[in-house]
């Protein structure tokens, strides 16, 4: 079986956490081998990453609507209004796919078109999970993936998404044939789902179920430790941060932000005697964006020599796997990154988060850490302070807690199995070919 999983974003280590995760998903119920074709932002630094030795079942490709099309990145009018007319030609295009003619040469590379006959020829195309489909970016570029692969008879499954919510007119009228033609859309929380109630045709294909990565939970390490109860302190704290563009107050805000994590920092060593570790999800990739490890270097230059001296910066990349175990010889983790937050927890170590958009904030909901979530947006160094001493102080309970509801999260990450399993089912009855079928009537439209 052949399973195109699309739009992922692997430098990110969280995103790659949530492939993984659909990978393990999809494996517990499969009855064959699947291969999992992996359309990516930057797959060249993806491979490299996760290499085939390691990883021999996924094979990492450009995501088409990246390679094919054209997308503004300035204010020129004319350039913009000439994008769009080639992309417009570009999908006029595809209906020659293959054929060596003019149009199909002139759109397509070589690696383009072994990338369409992959994803033509795929059982089942996955949208990856995450949190890509809001309105704090421009979806332009998920919206023309989504609908190249309409073009190429797919229907598309959303894997677990945080979204929404949708109030500009061009999304609005794009999302709904999209969400239309997919037969499978799974939410990470009840809000993303009240968020597409109305652009969805059938809302009884929409569930809510916990994040993806929640499916790779060390089970019998987290039902050990309930057992035992307290493990050994290691003495070492983790602690993940990020730069956000959007918090309120621009830079006033993010240096409050900033100011409150040292406070933490600096509490922890003087007034616990701990060591602290800055470490995250994004980080030790110069090709990616961004780099957690440059906000946690301008965290720690601000600390006083002897708290300093109790605090480092792991600036390296590491995979889901190596984070993981990282995460495993903390006593507990203060996390901005979500992914580093449910990684932490799947290991059973329990976490103060610190919320920058709302899916943290439904995550801290359900593993009972509300009460002690930080929001960037209005975090001060007093709160901050308050919190840590408040989580610290009843940290057994908060463990207690947290990993009792990992266990549902997990559960419930898992169940993703049982939707996806009549789709499966129905492909091994009818054939991948009954999920192809209207692929040239849907290019035939474009003639």
């Amino acid at each position: 079986m052949k399973v195109v999983v699309e739009n992922t974003v692997c430098l990110n280590t969280g995103d790659a956490a949530i492939l993984l995760a659909i990978r393990h998903i999809l494996k517990s119920i499969a009855d064959e081998n699947i291969e999992f074709l992996v359309f990516d932002s930057q797959p060249d630094v993806a491979a490299r990453l996760y290499p085939k030795e390691q990883y021999p079942d996924i094979e990492l490709r450009k995501l088409p609507s990246e390679s094919i099309f054209k997308y503004k990145y300035d204010d020129n009018t004319v350039k913009n209004a000439l994008k769009q007319v080639y992309n417009q030609a570009a999908f006029q295009a595809l209906r020659h796919l293959g054929s060596g003619n003019y149009l199909d040469r002139r759109f397509f590379s070589d690696d383009d078109r072994k990338s369409l006959a992959l994803y033509k020829d795929a059982d089942l195309v996955i949208t990856t999970g995450g949190t890509y489909l809001v309105e704090n970016y421009s979806l332009e570029r998920r919206i023309n993936q989504f609908k190249l692969g309409e073009m190429l008879g797919k229907k598309t499954i959303f894997f677990t998404q945080s979204l929404g919510p949708f109030e500009k007119p061009y999304n609005r009228r794009k999302l709904p044939p999209i969400f239309a033609r997919s037969p499978l859309i799974l939410l990470r929380d009840v809000r993303s789902r009240d968020h597409i109630l109305d652009l969805v045709d059938d809302p009884s294909k929409c569930h809510v179920v916990a994040d993806a990565v929640f499916a790779l939970a060390e089970v019998d390490r987290i039902k050990g430790i309930l057992d035992v109860g307290r493990p050994q302190p290691s003495g070492r704290v983790g602690i993940s941060v990020r730069h956000w563009h959007y918090v309120k107050g621009g830079d006033g805000g993010m240096g409050r932000y900033i100011d409150s994590v040292r406070e933490m920092a600096t509490k922890l060593v003087r007034d616990h005697g701990k060591k602290v570790t800055f470490i995250s999800t994004c980080q030790g990739v110069p090709e990616y964006a961004h780099d957690d490890s440059k906000t946690a270097n301008l965290i720690v230059s601000g600390l006083a020599p002897e708290i300093a001296s109790h605090v480092t910066v792991d600036a390296s990349f590491h995979t889901p796997e190596q984070l993981m175990a990282v995460a495993r010889e903390f006593d507990f983790v203060v996390a901005t990154r979500m992914h580093m937050m449910i990684m932490s927890l799947c290991v059973g170590t329990p976490v103060l988060p610190i919320a920058y958009e709302f899916k943290t904030k439904e995550v801290a909901k359900r593993v009972g850490v509300a009460d002690v979530l930080l929001d960037i947006d209005t975090v001060t160094v007093e709160e901050a302070r308050g919190k840590l001493d408040s989580f610290i102080s009843n940290l057994d309970r908060y463990r207690e807690a947290s990993l009792k509801a990992v266990l549902e999260e997990h559960a419930s990450a898992m169940s993703a199995a049982d939707l996806l399993r009549p789709l499966l089912e129905s492909l091994s009855a009818n054939g991948a070919r009954a999920l192809r079928q209207d692929v040239e009537q849907n290019l035939a439209r474009l003639a």
